[in-house]
């Protein structure tokens, strides 16, 4: 009998050991710094009153979470806190507290047994999403222990992340709205996207090197032996060749592409994007630290000081004169005779992901992982922000042929289509583009 109980005690050790593992990944996230952009629900409970919903006398501009007895509070995203002044409540929210995020969000907490006299975090204080910031209580115009629960973007209320009446709601888990990255750096990782060709074709890479052309020309995909993930790739000007590019700079020619040079040394982070001279005789590359390695044509600059988030992509001039750098925040880096034409947009809300030139070189779109294009110079906006995304954006590439449009691809090889043919998806891709 003794070792069939010694069998059992481990049977028994095993299945508690497996139980606190599976409570463990079950259980709502702790508090940490935040790069996602994803803002959490602040308090466990059930909703009973929704975002939007009329009352006698006004609009719902929030999510009420009711639980009892009093309930923690913590805060959606990391920022900044900002108490209401006391006896400034107009509105019935009682006791409550703003955190206030980047690019014009914030969050606010009403019904709160705190105050501003004697807060658990005080005003001005910053905080971590999911860090503790107050309790539930019953104060202001509310009848019941709850949280009121709002969503700001530059002042006004948003629904985005409402939750219908009677939902059970679990402290630090994902609304379904994100914000984009409080510092900036929200990573971006794509494959190498999509590349129009001509008025009628445009060419997509994942990040396995698949290569899809659409009504395009097809010289080769697919290589082996190389290292890290293919980051981007460019058309030779004719249409008749093309280069790809990997994360540690390795190139691989096809059609009548040549191959000038790769694989660099010294750089830091990866290599992410490359740009062709319009003689196909020469192409750079840009490290997600603002490094460029010129191949074949002269180096311009790079390295910039003072950026924030990565760098994502480059764009040569029409002549190859010159080239831009472009940032996870929208930032725009002019160097040779490429002429700054903006950039650092506001309203993102997640981040800046690729830009593409007019066909002149005199205006240029950048996008979004949420597809929101921002046109400048001779650039025109044709459209953005498409509906029912699968993935993200992860690509946009301008008409060749001198007229406004674009197309974007997303990270799972959906193209939406601007002013500009749609001539399908790929399937059975590997990667992502």
């Amino acid at each position: 009998m003794r070792p069939q109980l010694i069998g059992r005690r481990v049977a028994v050790v095993n299945l508690v050991a497996s139980l606190i593992a599976m409570a463990s990944a079950l259980a709502p996230a702790s508090a940490s710094a935040a790069t996602d952009g994803d803002l959490w629900w602040p308090s466990n409970g059930t909703v009973t009153g929704t975002c939007g919903e009329p009352r006698p006398t006004h609009t719902h501009k929030g999510t009420d979470i009711a639980r009892s007895p009093s309930t923690e509070v913590y805060a959606a995203y990391d920022g900044t806190v900002r108490w209401n002044a006391v006896g400034a409540d107009p509105a019935g929210y009682g006791n409550y507290l703003d955190v206030v995020h980047a690019n014009g969000w914030s969050t606010r907490y009403a019904h709160l047994r705190e105050t501003p006299t004697a807060p658990l975090v005080p005003n001005g204080a910053t905080v971590s999403r999911g860090q503790l910031i107050g309790h539930t209580a019953v104060n202001g115009d509310s009848t019941g222990l709850h949280v009121h629960f709002e969503i700001l973007k530059n002042g006004a209320f948003q629904c985005s992340a409402n939750a219908g009446r009677g939902t059970v709601i679990t402290a630090k888990t994902r609304t379904s709205i994100n914000i984009g990255a409080t510092s900036g750096a929200e990573p971006v990782t794509n494959g190498a996207g999509v590349h129009i060709t001509g008025p009628n074709s445009y060419t997509d890479v994942s990040s396995t090197g698949q290569v899809y052309a659409w009504n395009g020309g097809y010289f080769g995909g697919s290589p082996t032996g190389y290292s890290g993930r293919f980051t981007d790739a460019k058309v030779t000007s004719d249409g008749a060749g093309y280069w790809l590019l990997t994360s540690i700079g390795q190139i691989y020619a096809y059609g009548n592409a040549p191959y000038k040079g790769g694989s660099p040394t010294g750089y830091s982070g990866e290599i992410v994007a490359m740009a062709a001279t319009p003689d196909n005789q020469g192409y750079v590359m840009l490290s997600a630290t603002g490094q460029v390695y010129a191949y074949g044509t002269p180096y311009r600059g790079g390295s910039p000081g003072g950026y924030s988030g990565s760098f994502v992509d480059i764009e040569m001039t029409p002549d190859g004169g010159g080239y831009w750098l472009l940032t996870s925040m929208g930032q725009v880096y002019a160097y040779g005779n490429a002429a700054y034409l903006g950039g650092s947009p506001t309203g993102f809300s997640r981040a800046i992901v690729a830009m593409s030139r007019t066909s002149d070189g005199l205006g240029y779109v950048l996008v979004s992982k949420a597809g929101q294009i921002y046109a400048y110079g001779n650039a025109q906006y044709q459209g953005g922000s498409p509906a029912g995304i699968t993935g993200e954006i992860a690509d946009v590439s301008y008409r060749t042929d001198g007229q406004p449009g674009y197309v974007m691809v997303s990270t799972t090889g959906q193209h939406y289509a601007y002013n500009t043919p749609f001539l399908g998806n790929p399937t059975g891709a590997s990667g992502v583009f």
